[in-house]
């Protein structure tokens, strides 16, 4: 009941016209094929902000094309569990798939190959736009 007065509350301060933003803050990440239905799902909206941390399998988001990057946020890259050989492989390549430039070359290289938790290769948004030229970074009142 409660949720169903949030969603009409959002519904009716949103209304139809207002523009959608997503912010990403706190996003330790997870079941790839989850992510990539979420980032299907925020194509649609008008945009998508990360402004904190977003490790893992959120790191597919940064690529969208309605999506920007704080400066300051923590980008994290490791490699997919399980750590089963062939399983690992194609859960790599998938999450491989959504990077550019120079961040899906050192993906594919070195960061796959970290195990998570404290093996992880973590980035600023900065430097994930010098890595992949095409991320937007986030202006202060975007």
């Amino acid at each position: 009941m409660i949720a169903r007065a949030a969603i009409l509350a959002f519904l009716v301060l949103t209304g139809p016209g207002a523009a959608e933003t997503v912010t990403i803050r706190n996003d330790g990440g997870g079941n790839v094929t989850a992510y990539i239905e979420r980032r299907a799902q925020l194509a649609r909206v008008d945009s998508v902000r990360i402004a904190g941390k977003c490790l893992s399998s959120c790191t597919i988001f940064t690529t969208l094309p309605n999506a920007c990057v704080m400066p300051r946020a923590v980008i994290g890259f490791h490699g997919t569990l399980p750590r089963v050989p062939f399983i690992q492989m194609q859960l790599d390549m998938r999450l491989g798939d959504f990077y550019r430039g120079e961040v899906r070359r050192r993906y594919a290289a070195e960061w796959r190959h970290l195990r998570g938790g404290n093996e992880m290769h973590v980035i600023s948004g900065r430097e994930l736009a010098r890595l992949d030229p095409e991320v937007r970074l986030c202006r202060k009142r975007q």
